[in-house]
């Protein structure tokens, strides 16, 4: 019996051994974790009364722990570690002035990335030269275009009269000439070529007399418009044409030679360019027969076309009409008349 209870008592102080060892709630050593670490600690974690546990990684890792001060400047007196590290640093913490000089032991390693800087932290004469004083290093880097810092309005003659204020505003005094808007060439008004006084012009065509004949005619000539451009005649214009109108069917009528002359009026309704014409004409043939439809005479010609095709002052075609009787034949003009139509050519 008195065995038993010496093995009984010694498994009961062996347990409490083994309890104090492993740090109960109530008896043996304290477990310790970051939570118990006071600021204080996290700052000097070597400060008296701290638990070793504020001096391991874990405790020292936590971002939480850095305040803005500390952020802005790691380097300070009383920051932690941790706040050194660029994981818990950001653009945001970095003031102007570690902008400016971002290599101060004071400012964010952050403040290095150019990823932190746009060209609003560069001024225009930091453009212009990146290593001037107080100039952020990176502005050497972010090709920025010297335009962006003046205004977009700036005229030309600010080049030559910068102190002008009548011709050059006092914001653009300063305004780089690549940054001026262009100069404005003086605008050349192309005068109107006037149409060419004297056109070459060719008719083809066919006559019809009920008498009965029918011809085919040519002719070739020249118009002369000698009026200017703006007076009250420039539609009149004066024509002359020599051609042949063979005979090509019929009882009566004859081969015959034409000198023909005009006077046109030249028209214009929107797009479409005509005219009205009354002339006189030679209608030439072998002489006088005794059929009146065959003799040579002086006609009395009238006529009417538009263009169809072309440039009014180039080439064009136009499709006429045209009645033309001798003017001693005006009785018989149903009989003896020539009627026709044709196309013109304007060169």
């Amino acid at each position: 019996m008195k065995t038993k209870m010496l093995l009984q008592t010694a498994a009961l102080l062996l347990l409490s051994a083994g309890v104090v060892y492993a740090g109960g709630p109530k008896h043996g050593k304290k477990h310790w974790t970051c939570n118990d670490c006071s600021a204080e600690c996290l700052k000097n974690p070597y400060a008296k009364g701290c638990p070793d546990i504020c001096k391991s990684p874990e405790c020292q890792m936590s971002c939480d722990k850095c305040t803005p001060e500390c952020k802005q400047h790691p380097g300070a007196p009383g920051c932690p570690e941790i706040c050194k590290e660029l994981k818990c640093q950001t653009c945001t913490d970095c003031t102007p002035e570690c902008k400016k000089n971002p290599a101060d032991a004071t400012c964010p390693d952050i403040c290095k990335d150019i990823k932190c800087f746009t060209c609003e932290d560069c001024s225009a004469d930091c453009i212009i030269n990146p290593q001037g004083q107080g100039c952020p290093a990176v502005c050497a880097d972010l090709n920025c275009n010297i335009c962006d810092k003046f205004p977009k309005d700036c005229p030309a003659d600010c080049k030559d009269t910068p102190n002008d204020p009548q011709k050059c505003r006092p914001e653009c005094k300063n305004v780089p000439e690549k940054c001026l808007l262009p100069k404005e060439e003086p605008k050349v008004i192309e005068e109107e070529k006037p149409e060419a006084p004297v056109r070459f012009v060719a008719d083809l065509g066919y006559f019809k007399q009920t008498d009965p004949a029918d011809y085919v005619f040519g002719r070739f000539g020249a118009e002369w418009s000698p009026f200017a451009p703006g007076s009250q005649f420039e539609n009149i214009s004066f024509l002359g044409m020599i051609g042949v109108a063979p005979q090509v069917k019929g009882d009566d009528g004859d081969d015959a030679l034409l000198l023909d002359v005009f006077a046109n009026y030249n028209w214009k309704a929107g797009d479409v360019n005509g005219w009205f014409g009354l002339g006189l004409g030679g209608w030439i043939t072998s002489g006088d027969v005794e059929d009146d439809s065959g003799d040579s005479d002086l006609d009395l010609i009238a006529n009417a076309g538009a263009r169809v095709y072309g440039d009014p002052k180039a080439f064009n075609v136009s499709l006429f009409l045209e009645v033309r009787s001798a003017v001693d034949e005006f009785d018989g003009l149903a009989e003896y008349g020539r009627f026709g139509a044709g196309i013109r050519c304007k060169f």
